[in-house]
């Protein structure tokens, strides 16, 4: 296969070769062992060379669906290749397109689960073991999952979250106190924060 012309643009650039038209950005042609700058018209490429060319395109396209979505709300690199691959994008393109992401701040997944948590701070799911779970079901790494939780559902936060929780358990176990402490500790509340809570009440 030969090149038949190559268009050189601010950040992207145009190969014509065997009749099909290549859009790469040139970060991604390095990134994949082709040189740029190397390339010319009536270049002979091979099909390993071609395959490359391909796939070069393909993270430039995910790249531009990604920062459209990335306009639009934070997301998080698990949810976004998933959606990304709905596109029948080549995983390694995804990949190539969501680590330059990174790399520039614009994909953070700690951002991500801090947003996400003060959405639902103060409803009914603001619970550490739901919240704990609804970020591991979203991909998030556990070290990521801990910082996030640590920064956004604070003290004061948790004990408003408990509050809520407590008044729940109470009507959940007909004013039981025994198995509604219970209940909080399935939800995930330290034993200590809800003796501390219960007391702050009787005083």
């Amino acid at each position: 296969m030969r090149i038949e012309s190559v268009e050189r643009g601010a950040s992207t650039t145009k190969i014509v070769a065997g009749g099909s038209l290549f859009l790469c950005r040139p970060r991604y042609l390095e990134a994949l062992g082709i040189d740029p700058e190397g390339l010319a018209p009536g270049q002979d490429l091979d099909e390993e060379a071609l395959a490359r060319l391909g796939l070069a395109a393909a993270a430039g396209e995910a790249e531009s669906r990604a920062l459209g979505l990335l306009a639009r709300a934070e997301q998080g690199r698990y949810l976004l290749s998933a959606k990304l691959a709905k596109h029948e994008l080549p995983r390694r393109a995804i990949a190539l397109a969501l680590d330059w992401l990174e790399g520039q701040g614009l994909l953070d997944d700690g951002r991500y689960a801090q947003a996400w948590l003060r959405s639902r701070l103060g409803g009914p799911g603001a619970t550490p073991a739901k919240l704990l779970t609804g970020l591991r079901a979203k991909g998030i790494d556990e070290g990521v999952v801990k910082a996030a939780l640590a920064e956004v559902f604070g003290a004061e936060e948790r004990k408003e979250a408990l509050a809520q929780a407590w008044e729940k358990a109470l009507k959940k176990t007909a004013g039981d106190k025994d198995e509604a402490r219970s209940l909080l500790r399935g939800l995930g509340f330290k034993s200590q924060e809800i003796r501390e809570y219960l007391e702050s009440l009787e005083a």
